[in-house]
């Protein structure tokens, strides 16, 4: 019998507008009044992902930045695993060097070194996306000022400076490249063999880096626990590699219909896609099992 239920966001619950459907609100709702825990697992941070649960006023614990932090339903913070302080200085120093696109995420902000070239390629990878409202942007406020992607923007002219405080805890890396160029193979073959890092990612333009014990299946099955809910009465649905412990540790797992092959193969069920409002189908056979 599940007793929890933990959605992955983009790709999974989102639909193709980056929002949360009606179908899949009333869903969630109805799974809540069922006495069935709702917890989020998403690589977004916080503040990004917050607002589309609002919108529906859905009030739910959050796994947040792939499980490097985690929230109450309050909103305020109980979990944080950050990087390695030491590996952190490798990777931008590397990142640098090649002059490899990329963010660094905390709680609070997102870090990064080259401004033109960050909000560049945002803009591309917002225009891909094929969201009509960002067909048109020309500026960085116009990004920045959107809570959908991002929380706070915050450049740092010399990223060798960049260290450890309350605002500046590295808890993710997101590393961007073109399917068809050589930045992110090569940066996987530089740091896959780091025993404190776990490389993901959430599409074919992005790798995604929290340290090792920083998972989403880890901080799902850490809060099964604490209520009491062993892992076979879980049910978890994904679509990316990132989703990839989840699925894998829990009792029900579900891939979206939209996930690869690889990510299919690591789910027990194959959920409609996400505009197909695929959390909500599942969350309706469920109850009807009830």
């Amino acid at each position: 019998m599940v007793k929890l239920f933990v959605s992955d966001m983009d790709g999974t619950l989102l639909n193709e507008e980056h929002v949360v459907s009606e179908r899949n609100a009333k869903a969630i709702k109805a799974l809540q009044q069922a006495g069935i825990e709702f917890v989020i697992a998403t690589g977004r941070a916080y503040n990004s992902a917050r607002p589309m649960l609002d919108a529906h006023k859905i009030n739910c614990k959050m796994i947040n930045l792939n499980g490097a932090a985690v929230y109450n339903l309050d909103g305020d913070i109980e979990t944080k695993i950050p990087l390695e302080i030491d590996t952190v200085k490798e990777m931008l120093n590397y990142l640098e060097e090649t002059k490899t696109a990329y963010s660094v995420m905390t709680d609070k902000y997102f870090y990064v070194g080259d401004k033109e070239a960050f909000v560049n390629r945002v803009k591309g990878m917002l225009r891909k996306l094929e969201i009509e409202k960002y067909t048109n942007i020309e500026t960085d406020d116009a990004y920045s000022s959107d809570a959908q992607f991002i929380h706070e923007l915050a450049y740092i002219k010399d990223m060798s400076e960049f260290s450890y405080t309350d605002d500046t805890t590295a808890l993710k890396f997101m590393i961007f490249g073109e399917p068809s160029d050589s930045n992110l193979p090569n940066f996987l073959k530089t740091f896959e063999g780091y025993e404190d890092l776990d490389i993901t990612s959430s599409g074919p333009d992005n790798l995604e880096v929290t340290h090792s014990k920083a998972q989403k299946g880890f901080a799902v099955a850490e809060y099964a626990a604490s209520r009491g809910i062993a892992m076979e009465d879980v049910a978890t649905i994904g679509d990316s590699l990132n989703d990839r412990s989840m699925l894998q540790m829990a009792g029900h797992s579900y891939a979206m219909e939209n996930a690869s092959p690889e990510v299919k193969a690591m789910a027990k069920f194959i959920a409609p896609s996400h505009r197909e409002d695929g959390v909500a189908v599942v969350i309706e056979e469920i109850l009807n099992q009830l």
